[in-house]
């Protein structure tokens, strides 16, 4: 095991209430990626916005009947440079996007499970040979810290002084939205109530590891901006499509999670708003509509083990091994740096950088190598096996509803979806 100076900010075990389901579930979550992180090197494992997805099977309020399935922390995402269409790098390296990945990687080597003829496996097939989940199966989705963009898009103390009543009807989740901003005693604004519900960008990724940054686009920020969206609006887009993504869409039928538990920076009214709350009364097409999962509040939180934003990322799921990414350039690195980098001086640091950017190699969990595993459960199942792109496109259900999301966004005045500038052509 690595020891350094980031044993003592471990997380804290005593402070388990054997009561507490919620509590206990974080913990068992935090306790696992304790474990499997412990033998790597923790300048590239710090835990920073942390994901999980956990596997509940039986009856709820038992510990023992939950299981995590996929994992990842992150805080970054890639610089522009470093986009390309071959699908080798990974654009988004925060932990609530690579959850999702590792998820999807996780549901596709369910899937060869079962083509193998595995009892392992989630899925079954019907009397009519459609793969379905077995009875009794559900998702849920546990986050440290709330999601970048609208999640966090709240001012505490100026909520704790309304009681979160005059700025916000609270009976429709928060979705409607009333401006009335007030100021202090000191003449300040409190807080712009017109950003509440907007979609929101990163900013560009800078290799001065500065942290990233969500905000909500403006004319005169655009140079700044990526063109990924923050985490919270894709987890609007996911309540609404599905979080099986576009390619196993052609599979399964859509996987929701119907809870949600989110730690740190969390607020009762901008988390409902930004999960499900501001896309509420638009009108989707026939069949698509957004879900409205169960939002709790954790009630355990260990220490921070991560002083500053980490430029690193790390993603596992259950049937893969964990992978360490280095955000800026969206692949797997080697794990060069010591253990101890205090002592560094800037010109060593820059070098190690310059070695793991030339060495960086794709990960498991980019888009390539995913779509490569799942055209290998196709073959299987002797369906057709067509490009990525033509695989997305004939999933036209999926397609619709996040059309329908972008079109919510826009009608709703909440902002524009923004385009991607590199298309995979794999």
């Amino acid at each position: 095991m690595w020891k350094n100076s980031s044993a003592a900010r471990e997380p804290i075990y005593d402070r388990e209430d054997p009561d507490d389901y919620i509590n206990l579930l974080f913990c068992k979550a935090w306790k696992f990626a304790v474990e499997l992180t412990k033998d790597h090197n923790p300048v590239y494992v710090r835990k920073q916005n942390l994901a999980f997805v956990l596997k509940i099977y039986g009856p709820d309020q038992n510990i023992d009947n939950a299981e995590v399935v996929a994992m990842a922390s992150g805080a970054k995402i890639i610089s522009n440079e470093f986009m390309s269409p071959d699908g080798f790098a990974i654009n988004d390296c925060g932990g609530e996007a690579l959850c999702i990945r590792a998820f999807r990687r996780y549901l596709v080597n369910q899937l060869t499970n079962l083509t193998k003829g595995y009892k392992e496996t989630i899925f079954r097939r019907n009397p009519f040979g459609r793969i379905m989940m077995k009875e009794g199966y559900k998702f849920v989705f546990v986050t440290n810290c709330s999601p970048m963009g609208d999640c966090k898009n709240f001012d505490a103390q100026f909520y704790n002084a309304l009681k979160n009543r005059e700025c916000f009807n609270v009976k429709n989740g928060g979705s409607e939205i009333k401006n009335n901003t007030q100021k202090n005693s000191r003449g300040k604004v409190n807080f712009d109530m017109t950003k509440c519900g907007m979609l929101h960008q990163y900013r560009r990724m800078a290799l001065d590891h500065v942290p990233d940054q969500c905000i909500v686009p403006e004319p005169e920020l655009m140079p700044f901006l990526s063109p990924i969206v923050a985490p919270s609006a894709k987890l609007a887009l996911r309540n609404v499509v599905g979080f099986q993504g576009g390619l196993l869409s052609n599979l399964i039928d859509n996987i929701y999670f119907p809870e949600f538990y989110v730690g740190r920076a969390f607020d009762e009214v901008a988390m409902p708003r930004a999960l499900y709350g501001r896309l509420q009364g638009f009108k989707f097409p026939a069949g698509i509509s957004v879900k409205t999962p169960e939002i709790h509040r954790l009630t355990w939180k260990p220490s921070r083990m991560a002083d500053k934003t980490t430029i690193y990322s790390f993603a596992w799921c259950e049937g893969c091994h964990l992978d360490v990414i280095r955000a800026d350039v969206g692949k797997v690195v080697e794990m060069l740096k010591p253990a101890d980098i205090k002592d560094i001086s800037e010109e060593m640091l820059r070098a190690y950088d310059s070695r793991e950017i030339k060495s960086a190699s794709p990960s498991q969990f980019c888009s390539y190598n995913y779509y490569e595993a799942f055209t290998e459960v196709l073959k299987a199942l002797d369906m057709k096996v067509d490009s990525y792109l033509k695989l997305k496109k004939s999933a036209t259900v999926y397609q619709d509803g996040k059309q329908a999301v972008v079109n919510a966004f826009k009608q709703k005045g909440l902002g524009n979806w923004p385009k991607r500038i590199v298309i995979p052509n794999f």
